[in-house]
């Protein structure tokens, strides 16, 4: 009875074992699902929408091959910028009193490279230097998804959910040091429609600490327009 018994254990823990996905299995899939085969005939993007942070605010972020970035927001009437020309990671703060184009800060500065990153940041990742790991499973909204930890170039350790029933990211956890403490950033993506034959997600909302920071709602995404690529420089002060 015994060995029957242990039999039958074995046989049902075989599908289950033969369900595991690789990581190699899980990153196909996820290219599949977003369109790569499409996006890398993309050479341009133009994103408008609006943000929601105390008082809603337009926005427009411009995405120009290979990885340049900028966003364009408006807060009460002054306009707000942040860059990154390839090289350079820069931002305006005219809310503060000065108006003046500043470097970013570095704590700041590796997030805004791996959102330059014009495929994102898994694609190709072996080329770029970075290291990708797939850290078993995790729950986000009580939806059970792969969890993968990505170790970028720079040092630097980020977090990213593909969820199994579409294979598209659904958060990215990374952390910033905020006065003096090591604070949790996550982004988390939502109303996925496809452009072009590419997914993008068209919501994007940002906990800081666990605590909601702000919403994002794109409107439109035009691709291939054409783009000055000096709108990506740090404006001379």
């Amino acid at each position: 009875m015994t060995r029957i018994l242990l039999i039958f254990i074995l046989l049902a823990t075989i599908p289950a074992v033969a369900q595991e996905q690789s990581l190699d299995d899980i990153l196909d899939k996820y290219y599949k699902a977003m369109g790569i085969d499409h996006l890398k005939k993309v050479n341009s993007m133009v994103m408008t929408g609006l943000m929601t942070q105390n008082d809603v605010m337009p926005v427009k972020v411009y995405r120009l091959r290979p990885d340049k970035y900028l966003m364009e927001f408006d807060i009460a009437d002054l306009t707000a910028y942040q860059g990154y020309d390839g090289t350079t990671a820069w931002m305006t703060t005219p809310w503060t009193g000065n108006p003046k184009p500043q470097v970013m800060p570095p704590d700041r500065v590796g997030a805004m490279k791996i959102t330059a990153e014009f495929e994102g940041i898994l694609f190709d990742w072996k080329a770029k230097g970075h290291q990708v790991e797939l850290a078993g499973k995790d729950t986000v909204d009580q939806i059970i998804m792969y969890k993968l930890k990505v170790t970028k170039n720079d040092g630097g350790v980020e977090y990213l959910f593909l969820d199994p029933a579409d294979n598209l990211i659904k958060k990215r956890l990374y952390y910033r040091t905020i006065r003096g403490r090591e604070t949790a950033m996550e982004n988390y993506y939502s109303d996925y429609r496809p452009v072009e034959g590419i997914m993008f997600g068209f919501k994007q909302d940002t906990r800081i600490g666990g605590q909601p920071y702000n919403s994002l709602q794109y409107e439109t995404i035009e691709l291939n327009k054409e783009i000055d690529p000096g709108l990506f420089s740090m404006p001379r002060p």
